[in-house]
Protein backbone atom coordinates (compact mmCIF):
# COMPACT_ATOMS: atom_id res chain seq x y z
CA UNK A 1 0.00 0.00 0.00
CA UNK A 2 1.42 3.46 -0.94
CA UNK A 3 0.11 6.66 0.08
CA UNK A 4 1.19 10.09 -1.17
CA UNK A 5 1.16 12.74 1.93
CA UNK A 6 -2.20 13.95 0.88
CA UNK A 7 -3.62 10.39 0.96
CA UNK A 8 -1.76 9.95 4.44
CA UNK A 9 -3.62 12.74 5.63
CA UNK A 10 -6.66 11.54 4.65
CA UNK A 11 -6.34 8.73 5.68
CA UNK A 12 -5.23 9.67 9.53
CA UNK A 13 -8.45 12.04 9.63
CA UNK A 14 -10.62 8.73 8.58
CA UNK A 15 -9.25 6.84 11.34
CA UNK A 16 -9.75 9.22 14.15
CA UNK A 17 -13.14 10.05 12.72
CA UNK A 18 -14.46 6.51 12.87
CA UNK A 19 -11.98 5.82 16.36
CA UNK A 20 -14.16 9.17 18.02
CA UNK A 21 -17.00 9.98 15.85
CA UNK A 22 -18.19 6.15 15.14
CA UNK A 23 -19.37 4.72 11.90
CA UNK A 24 -18.65 7.19 8.54
CA UNK A 25 -21.70 5.80 7.00
CA UNK A 26 -24.86 7.67 7.41
CA UNK A 27 -27.18 4.36 7.88
CA UNK A 28 -30.36 6.31 8.82
CA UNK A 29 -32.94 4.66 6.62
CA UNK A 30 -35.35 7.67 4.58
CA UNK A 31 -38.42 8.14 6.41
CA UNK A 32 -41.19 5.85 5.11
CA UNK A 33 -44.95 4.61 6.99
CA UNK A 34 -46.71 1.83 5.95
CA UNK A 35 -49.04 1.84 3.10
CA UNK A 36 -50.48 -1.77 2.72
CA UNK A 37 -49.74 -5.38 3.87
CA UNK A 38 -51.25 -7.17 1.04
CA UNK A 39 -53.82 -9.32 0.12
CA UNK A 40 -55.40 -12.13 3.05
CA UNK A 41 -57.32 -12.66 5.92
CA UNK A 42 -58.05 -9.24 8.54
CA UNK A 43 -55.10 -9.58 11.04
CA UNK A 44 -55.10 -8.15 14.79
CA UNK A 45 -54.76 -4.38 13.64
CA UNK A 46 -57.91 -5.02 10.72
CA UNK A 47 -55.21 -4.84 7.89
CA UNK A 48 -54.98 -7.64 5.35
CA UNK A 49 -52.20 -10.38 6.37
CA UNK A 50 -49.95 -11.37 3.24
CA UNK A 51 -49.46 -14.44 1.52
CA UNK A 52 -46.05 -14.06 1.11
CA UNK A 53 -43.23 -16.18 2.08
CA UNK A 54 -43.30 -14.49 5.54
CA UNK A 55 -45.03 -17.83 7.81
CA UNK A 56 -45.47 -15.59 10.48
CA UNK A 57 -44.60 -12.34 9.55
CA UNK A 58 -45.96 -9.94 6.61
CA UNK A 59 -45.18 -8.45 3.04
CA UNK A 60 -46.05 -5.06 3.38
CA UNK A 61 -46.28 -1.91 1.01
CA UNK A 62 -44.08 1.03 2.67
CA UNK A 63 -44.75 4.71 0.98
CA UNK A 64 -41.39 6.90 1.46
CA UNK A 65 -42.23 10.58 2.34
CA UNK A 66 -41.97 13.12 -0.41
CA UNK A 67 -38.66 15.38 -0.57
CA UNK A 68 -39.94 18.83 0.62
CA UNK A 69 -38.30 20.98 -1.75
CA UNK A 70 -38.94 18.31 -4.93
CA UNK A 71 -42.17 18.86 -6.91
CA UNK A 72 -44.24 15.76 -7.61
CA UNK A 73 -43.85 14.49 -11.07
CA UNK A 74 -44.03 11.35 -12.92
CA UNK A 75 -45.84 8.13 -12.28
CA UNK A 76 -45.32 6.19 -8.92
CA UNK A 77 -42.38 3.88 -8.58
CA UNK A 78 -42.85 0.44 -6.66
CA UNK A 79 -39.44 -0.93 -6.03
CA UNK A 80 -39.88 -4.91 -5.70
CA UNK A 81 -36.59 -6.63 -3.68
CA UNK A 82 -35.37 -10.41 -3.79
CA UNK A 83 -36.11 -12.84 -1.55
CA UNK A 84 -34.50 -12.00 2.11
CA UNK A 85 -32.77 -9.02 1.09
CA UNK A 86 -35.61 -6.43 2.76
CA UNK A 87 -35.40 -2.76 1.35
CA UNK A 88 -32.07 -2.54 2.85
CA UNK A 89 -30.66 -2.62 -0.59
CA UNK A 90 -32.52 0.11 -2.34
CA UNK A 91 -32.23 2.60 0.67
CA UNK A 92 -28.17 1.75 1.53
CA UNK A 93 -26.94 4.48 2.84
CA UNK A 94 -27.31 8.00 2.60
CA UNK A 95 -25.50 9.84 -0.02
CA UNK A 96 -25.87 6.83 -2.37
CA UNK A 97 -29.48 5.47 -2.27
CA UNK A 98 -31.73 4.92 -4.99
CA UNK A 99 -34.90 5.66 -2.84
CA UNK A 100 -33.39 9.07 -1.79
CA UNK A 101 -32.37 9.44 -5.39
CA UNK A 102 -35.91 8.77 -6.76
CA UNK A 103 -37.58 10.88 -4.16
CA UNK A 104 -35.20 14.02 -4.51
CA UNK A 105 -36.35 13.71 -8.16
CA UNK A 106 -40.06 14.37 -7.25
CA UNK A 107 -41.24 10.46 -7.54
CA UNK A 108 -43.73 9.14 -5.27
CA UNK A 109 -42.10 5.87 -4.07
CA UNK A 110 -43.28 2.52 -3.00
CA UNK A 111 -41.44 -0.77 -1.93
CA UNK A 112 -42.64 -4.07 -0.83
CA UNK A 113 -40.59 -5.25 1.64
CA UNK A 114 -40.16 -9.22 3.42
CA UNK A 115 -39.09 -7.87 6.49
CA UNK A 116 -39.64 -10.24 8.52
CA UNK A 117 -37.38 -12.53 7.30
CA UNK A 118 -34.21 -10.37 7.71
CA UNK A 119 -32.74 -10.24 10.68
CA UNK A 120 -34.16 -12.83 12.83
CA UNK A 121 -32.09 -15.49 11.61
CA UNK A 122 -35.27 -17.29 9.63
CA UNK A 123 -34.32 -19.40 6.57
CA UNK A 124 -35.59 -19.29 3.38
CA UNK A 125 -36.62 -22.44 1.33
CA UNK A 126 -38.47 -20.86 -1.44
CA UNK A 127 -40.88 -23.11 -4.24
CA UNK A 128 -43.10 -22.99 -6.91
CA UNK A 129 -45.68 -22.12 -4.45
CA UNK A 130 -44.23 -18.61 -3.43
CA UNK A 131 -43.66 -17.63 -6.87
CA UNK A 132 -46.96 -18.35 -7.39
CA UNK A 133 -47.91 -16.33 -4.41
CA UNK A 134 -45.89 -13.35 -5.53
CA UNK A 135 -46.69 -13.48 -9.46
CA UNK A 136 -50.57 -14.11 -8.69
CA UNK A 137 -51.25 -12.25 -5.34
CA UNK A 138 -48.71 -10.04 -3.99
CA UNK A 139 -47.26 -7.84 -6.87
CA UNK A 140 -50.77 -7.40 -8.55
CA UNK A 141 -52.45 -6.28 -5.34
CA UNK A 142 -49.66 -3.85 -4.75
CA UNK A 143 -49.89 -2.61 -8.54
CA UNK A 144 -53.89 -1.95 -8.11
CA UNK A 145 -53.46 -0.25 -4.87
CA UNK A 146 -50.57 2.04 -5.78
CA UNK A 147 -52.46 2.92 -8.69
CA UNK A 148 -55.81 3.62 -7.21
CA UNK A 149 -53.75 5.96 -4.74
CA UNK A 150 -52.68 7.85 -7.84
CA UNK A 151 -56.37 8.20 -8.75
CA UNK A 152 -55.37 4.91 -12.01
CA UNK A 153 -52.00 6.19 -12.69
CA UNK A 154 -49.79 3.21 -13.93
CA UNK A 155 -46.75 1.69 -12.19
CA UNK A 156 -43.53 2.00 -13.14
CA UNK A 157 -42.23 -1.72 -12.02
CA UNK A 158 -38.64 -2.23 -10.64
CA UNK A 159 -37.07 -5.62 -9.40
CA UNK A 160 -33.63 -6.01 -8.57
CA UNK A 161 -32.25 -10.31 -8.81
CA UNK A 162 -35.11 -12.37 -7.84
CA UNK A 163 -37.53 -9.63 -7.57
CA UNK A 164 -36.71 -8.41 -11.25
CA UNK A 165 -38.21 -11.94 -12.38
CA UNK A 166 -41.62 -11.51 -10.06
CA UNK A 167 -41.44 -8.43 -11.90
CA UNK A 168 -41.77 -9.40 -15.41
CA UNK A 169 -43.92 -12.75 -14.64
CA UNK A 170 -46.66 -10.32 -12.44
CA UNK A 171 -46.36 -8.28 -16.13
CA UNK A 172 -46.56 -11.21 -18.27
CA UNK A 173 -48.98 -13.18 -16.69
CA UNK A 174 -51.85 -10.03 -15.92
CA UNK A 175 -51.83 -8.05 -19.23
CA UNK A 176 -54.92 -6.15 -17.63
CA UNK A 177 -52.31 -4.63 -14.99
CA UNK A 178 -51.83 -0.55 -14.88
CA UNK A 179 -48.40 -0.72 -15.34
CA UNK A 180 -46.46 1.95 -17.59
CA UNK A 181 -43.14 -0.12 -17.76
CA UNK A 182 -40.96 -2.92 -16.20
CA UNK A 183 -36.76 -2.51 -14.68
CA UNK A 184 -35.64 -6.42 -13.95
CA UNK A 185 -31.87 -5.31 -12.59
CA UNK A 186 -29.46 -8.15 -12.54
CA UNK A 187 -32.71 -10.97 -13.17
CA UNK A 188 -31.41 -14.03 -14.95
CA UNK A 189 -33.55 -15.37 -18.01
CA UNK A 190 -31.35 -18.60 -18.75
CA UNK A 191 -30.10 -20.48 -15.75
CA UNK A 192 -27.04 -22.07 -17.38
CA UNK A 193 -24.24 -19.38 -16.10
CA UNK A 194 -26.01 -18.71 -12.73
CA UNK A 195 -23.89 -20.95 -10.09
CA UNK A 196 -25.98 -22.38 -7.83
CA UNK A 197 -23.91 -21.33 -4.65
CA UNK A 198 -21.53 -18.13 -4.89
CA UNK A 199 -18.03 -19.03 -3.79
CA UNK A 200 -15.71 -16.76 -1.76
CA UNK A 201 -13.65 -15.44 -4.72
CA UNK A 202 -17.02 -13.63 -6.10
CA UNK A 203 -17.79 -12.41 -2.97
CA UNK A 204 -14.19 -10.86 -2.69
CA UNK A 205 -14.17 -9.26 -6.04
CA UNK A 206 -17.22 -7.66 -5.24
CA UNK A 207 -16.10 -6.42 -2.11
CA UNK A 208 -12.32 -5.86 -2.27
CA UNK A 209 -10.84 -6.63 -5.74
CA UNK A 210 -9.33 -9.64 -7.28
CA UNK A 211 -6.06 -9.20 -5.30
CA UNK A 212 -8.03 -9.83 -1.91
CA UNK A 213 -10.08 -12.71 -3.84
CA UNK A 214 -7.11 -14.21 -5.16
CA UNK A 215 -5.50 -13.73 -1.13
CA UNK A 216 -8.55 -15.42 0.28
CA UNK A 217 -8.71 -18.72 -2.31
CA UNK A 218 -4.98 -19.35 -1.52
CA UNK A 219 -5.89 -19.07 2.42
CA UNK A 220 -8.79 -21.45 2.13
CA UNK A 221 -6.77 -24.26 0.72
CA UNK A 222 -5.37 -23.76 4.42
CA UNK A 223 -6.84 -25.69 7.19
CA UNK A 224 -7.27 -21.96 8.46
CA UNK A 225 -10.77 -22.03 8.04
CA UNK A 226 -11.69 -25.33 10.06
CA UNK A 227 -9.40 -24.30 12.71
CA UNK A 228 -11.71 -20.64 12.77
CA UNK A 229 -14.91 -22.83 12.84
CA UNK A 230 -13.85 -25.60 15.31
CA UNK A 231 -12.82 -22.51 17.28
CA UNK A 232 -15.76 -20.55 16.97
CA UNK A 233 -13.51 -17.40 15.82
CA UNK A 234 -15.67 -16.71 12.75
CA UNK A 235 -15.49 -17.48 9.18
CA UNK A 236 -12.31 -15.86 7.15
CA UNK A 237 -14.34 -13.44 5.27
CA UNK A 238 -15.48 -11.66 8.22
CA UNK A 239 -11.53 -11.86 9.46
CA UNK A 240 -10.14 -10.87 6.36
CA UNK A 241 -12.20 -9.01 4.04
CA UNK A 242 -12.98 -5.89 5.32
CA UNK A 243 -9.42 -5.20 7.57
CA UNK A 244 -7.55 -5.94 4.07
CA UNK A 245 -9.82 -3.73 2.38
CA UNK A 246 -10.19 -0.93 4.80
CA UNK A 247 -5.83 -0.90 4.87
CA UNK A 248 -5.54 -0.34 1.29
CA UNK A 249 -8.72 2.30 0.80
CA UNK A 250 -7.94 4.52 4.45
CA UNK A 251 -7.50 7.27 2.04
CA UNK A 252 -10.76 6.92 0.89
CA UNK A 253 -13.79 8.56 2.70
CA UNK A 254 -16.92 7.59 0.39
CA UNK A 255 -15.13 3.95 -0.29
CA UNK A 256 -14.81 3.43 3.58
CA UNK A 257 -18.64 4.51 4.45
CA UNK A 258 -19.97 2.03 1.22
CA UNK A 259 -17.92 -1.12 2.90
CA UNK A 260 -19.57 0.06 5.97
CA UNK A 261 -22.91 -0.17 4.38
CA UNK A 262 -22.38 -3.26 2.44
CA UNK A 263 -20.96 -5.12 5.55
CA UNK A 264 -24.22 -3.86 7.46
CA UNK A 265 -26.44 -5.32 4.68
CA UNK A 266 -24.34 -8.35 4.69
CA UNK A 267 -25.07 -9.06 8.35
CA UNK A 268 -28.89 -8.11 7.82
CA UNK A 269 -29.33 -11.06 4.63
CA UNK A 270 -26.19 -13.44 6.23
CA UNK A 271 -25.87 -16.06 4.66
CA UNK A 272 -28.55 -16.00 2.05
CA UNK A 273 -26.65 -14.34 -0.50
CA UNK A 274 -24.91 -17.53 -1.44
CA UNK A 275 -27.72 -19.18 -2.59
CA UNK A 276 -29.29 -17.22 -4.77
CA UNK A 277 -28.71 -19.68 -8.16
CA UNK A 278 -30.27 -22.35 -5.45
CA UNK A 279 -33.60 -20.44 -4.97
CA UNK A 280 -33.68 -19.35 -8.89
CA UNK A 281 -33.64 -23.19 -9.44
CA UNK A 282 -36.66 -23.86 -6.71
CA UNK A 283 -38.78 -21.85 -8.09
CA UNK A 284 -38.33 -22.00 -11.39
CA UNK A 285 -37.21 -25.36 -13.47
CA UNK A 286 -34.14 -23.53 -15.71
CA UNK A 287 -35.65 -25.89 -19.15
CA UNK A 288 -38.91 -23.75 -19.04
CA UNK A 289 -37.11 -20.49 -17.91
CA UNK A 290 -34.90 -21.28 -21.03
CA UNK A 291 -37.78 -21.97 -22.94
CA UNK A 292 -39.84 -19.28 -21.93
CA UNK A 293 -43.06 -20.93 -20.85
CA UNK A 294 -42.91 -20.70 -16.70
CA UNK A 295 -45.75 -22.55 -14.79
CA UNK A 296 -47.10 -20.49 -12.40
CA UNK A 297 -50.00 -22.21 -9.99
CA UNK A 298 -52.02 -24.08 -12.94
CA UNK A 299 -51.07 -22.07 -15.48
CA UNK A 300 -47.72 -21.31 -17.56
CA UNK A 301 -47.28 -18.09 -18.25
CA UNK A 302 -45.79 -17.03 -21.68
CA UNK A 303 -42.69 -14.10 -21.10
CA UNK A 304 -43.35 -13.27 -24.95
CA UNK A 305 -47.09 -12.44 -23.67
CA UNK A 306 -45.66 -8.85 -22.29
CA UNK A 307 -46.68 -5.99 -23.80
CA UNK A 308 -45.16 -3.39 -21.98
CA UNK A 309 -41.86 -1.56 -21.71
CA UNK A 310 -39.44 -4.10 -20.34
CA UNK A 311 -35.24 -2.09 -19.30
CA UNK A 312 -33.00 -4.95 -18.31
CA UNK A 313 -29.88 -3.90 -16.27
CA UNK A 314 -26.80 -5.76 -16.30
CA UNK A 315 -23.52 -6.00 -14.15
CA UNK A 316 -20.08 -6.09 -15.79
CA UNK A 317 -18.58 -7.85 -13.56
CA UNK A 318 -21.76 -9.68 -11.91
CA UNK A 319 -20.41 -13.02 -10.91
CA UNK A 320 -23.57 -14.46 -9.71
CA UNK A 321 -26.05 -13.32 -12.48
CA UNK A 322 -23.60 -12.93 -15.44
CA UNK A 323 -24.77 -10.26 -18.34
CA UNK A 324 -25.08 -12.98 -20.84
CA UNK A 325 -27.93 -15.05 -18.54
CA UNK A 326 -29.64 -11.00 -18.60
CA UNK A 327 -29.07 -10.13 -22.46
CA UNK A 328 -30.92 -13.81 -23.23
CA UNK A 329 -33.61 -11.93 -22.13
CA UNK A 330 -34.05 -10.24 -25.07
CA UNK A 331 -34.64 -12.88 -27.04
CA UNK A 332 -37.45 -14.50 -24.79
CA UNK A 333 -39.71 -10.63 -24.59
CA UNK A 334 -40.48 -10.91 -28.25
CA UNK A 335 -43.83 -8.87 -27.52
CA UNK A 336 -42.27 -5.86 -25.53
CA UNK A 337 -39.79 -3.06 -26.47
CA UNK A 338 -37.03 -4.19 -24.58
CA UNK A 339 -34.08 -2.07 -24.08
CA UNK A 340 -30.59 -3.56 -22.63
CA UNK A 341 -27.87 -1.61 -21.05
CA UNK A 342 -24.78 -2.78 -18.88
CA UNK A 343 -23.48 -0.52 -16.11
CA UNK A 344 -20.35 -1.20 -13.86
CA UNK A 345 -20.49 -3.48 -10.60
CA UNK A 346 -21.53 -6.81 -9.61
CA UNK A 347 -24.38 -8.42 -8.43
CA UNK A 348 -24.59 -5.45 -5.67
CA UNK A 349 -22.82 -3.02 -7.15
CA UNK A 350 -25.09 -1.99 -10.24
CA UNK A 351 -27.74 -1.36 -7.86
CA UNK A 352 -25.80 0.60 -5.22
CA UNK A 353 -22.31 0.72 -6.25
CA UNK A 354 -20.44 4.30 -5.98
CA UNK A 355 -20.79 4.36 -9.67
CA UNK A 356 -24.41 3.31 -10.25
CA UNK A 357 -25.94 7.27 -9.53
CA UNK A 358 -24.69 8.43 -13.10
CA UNK A 359 -24.98 4.98 -14.79
CA UNK A 360 -27.57 2.51 -13.84
CA UNK A 361 -30.09 5.41 -11.90
CA UNK A 362 -29.78 7.93 -15.04
CA UNK A 363 -30.65 5.50 -17.12
CA UNK A 364 -33.64 4.32 -15.35
CA UNK A 365 -34.97 7.45 -14.90
CA UNK A 366 -34.31 8.68 -17.95
CA UNK A 367 -36.30 5.17 -19.14
CA UNK A 368 -39.37 6.38 -16.23
CA UNK A 369 -39.68 10.01 -18.18
CA UNK A 370 -40.03 8.21 -21.75
CA UNK A 371 -42.57 6.18 -20.03
CA UNK A 372 -44.36 8.17 -17.92
CA UNK A 373 -48.35 8.63 -18.09
CA UNK A 374 -49.35 11.46 -20.03
CA UNK A 375 -50.52 14.83 -18.01
CA UNK A 376 -54.07 14.64 -18.23
CA UNK A 377 -56.04 17.83 -18.48
CA UNK A 378 -59.31 19.27 -17.28
CA UNK A 379 -62.16 17.65 -18.87
CA UNK A 380 -59.84 14.61 -20.28
CA UNK A 381 -59.41 10.81 -18.79
CA UNK A 382 -56.20 9.81 -16.92
CA UNK A 383 -55.16 7.72 -20.21
CA UNK A 384 -56.08 10.25 -22.92
CA UNK A 385 -53.22 11.55 -24.88
CA UNK A 386 -54.89 15.05 -25.11
CA UNK A 387 -51.95 17.55 -25.50
CA UNK A 388 -52.83 21.18 -24.87
CA UNK A 389 -51.50 23.38 -27.96
CA UNK A 390 -51.03 27.43 -28.36
CA UNK A 391 -53.85 28.37 -30.44
CA UNK A 392 -52.96 29.56 -33.72
CA UNK A 393 -53.18 33.56 -34.61
CA UNK A 394 -55.07 34.24 -37.71
CA UNK A 395 -53.12 36.46 -39.84
CA UNK A 396 -54.30 40.13 -39.53
CA UNK A 397 -56.36 41.62 -42.58
CA UNK A 398 -54.48 44.41 -44.51
CA UNK A 399 -55.90 47.88 -43.46
CA UNK A 400 -54.83 50.64 -45.23
CA UNK A 401 -53.38 53.72 -44.27
CA UNK A 402 -55.75 56.73 -43.22
CA UNK A 403 -56.02 59.73 -46.10
CA UNK A 404 -56.87 63.20 -45.39
CA UNK A 405 -60.58 63.53 -46.78
CA UNK A 406 -61.15 67.02 -48.70
CA UNK A 407 -63.78 68.85 -47.29
CA UNK A 408 -67.17 69.43 -49.39
CA UNK A 409 -66.89 72.02 -52.08
CA UNK A 410 -69.50 74.90 -51.18
CA UNK A 411 -71.39 77.19 -53.71
CA UNK A 412 -71.12 80.76 -54.32
CA UNK A 413 -74.39 82.32 -53.88
CA UNK A 414 -73.58 85.19 -55.72
CA UNK A 415 -72.47 84.20 -59.14
CA UNK A 416 -73.29 80.74 -58.99
CA UNK A 417 -69.60 79.18 -59.48
CA UNK A 418 -68.24 76.49 -57.01
CA UNK A 419 -64.95 77.59 -55.35
CA UNK A 420 -63.21 74.88 -53.42
CA UNK A 421 -62.72 75.23 -49.72
CA UNK A 422 -59.23 76.08 -48.26
CA UNK A 423 -58.07 73.28 -46.38
CA UNK A 424 -58.59 72.71 -43.17
CA UNK A 425 -56.10 74.21 -40.69
CA UNK A 426 -53.91 71.97 -38.74
CA UNK A 427 -54.47 72.39 -34.99
CA UNK A 428 -52.19 74.20 -33.18
CA UNK A 429 -49.58 72.75 -31.41
CA UNK A 430 -49.22 73.19 -27.94
CA UNK A 431 -46.04 73.29 -26.31
CA UNK A 432 -44.99 70.83 -23.50
CA UNK A 433 -42.50 73.80 -21.73
CA UNK A 434 -44.42 75.07 -18.81
CA UNK A 435 -44.66 79.15 -18.55
CA UNK A 436 -41.90 80.90 -17.17
CA UNK A 437 -42.62 82.40 -13.79
CA UNK A 438 -43.49 86.48 -13.32
CA UNK A 439 -40.62 88.30 -12.57
CA UNK A 440 -41.49 90.11 -8.89
CA UNK A 441 -40.84 93.90 -9.51
CA UNK A 442 -37.90 95.84 -7.50
CA UNK A 443 -39.70 98.62 -6.85
CA UNK A 444 -41.34 99.79 -3.90
CA UNK A 445 -44.62 99.75 -3.63
CA UNK A 446 -46.49 103.31 -2.72
CA UNK A 447 -49.45 103.20 -0.55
Amino acid sequence: MILTPAGAWRAVGNMRSRVLEGPLADLRRMPRTAFDTGPGDAGDHGVGRAHGLARAGSVSTYRYAVHPTARLRGSPVVLVSPLGACGVAFDLRRGNSLVEHLVGEGRPVYQVDDEDLVGHGASISPGPADLERWVDEILPHVVRTVSDAHQGAPVHLVGWSIGGLHAVLTAAGHADLPLASVTAIAAPFTLDEVPPVVGARPLAIAAGGPVLATLQTLLALMPLPRLLRALGLGSLDELLTAPLTMIARLDDREFLAQLEAVDDLRALIGDQARFIGTYFRAMVAPEDLEAGRVPVGRRVVDLSDLRRPVLLVAGETDRVVPPRAVRTGTRRLTGADTRLTTAPGGHLGVLVGRAAKNTTWARMCAFFDRHDAPVTVEGSTPTSRRVLRPAQARPRAAVEPLRPTRPPVESDPEDGATAEAPPPRAPARRSSRLPAPKRASRSPRRN
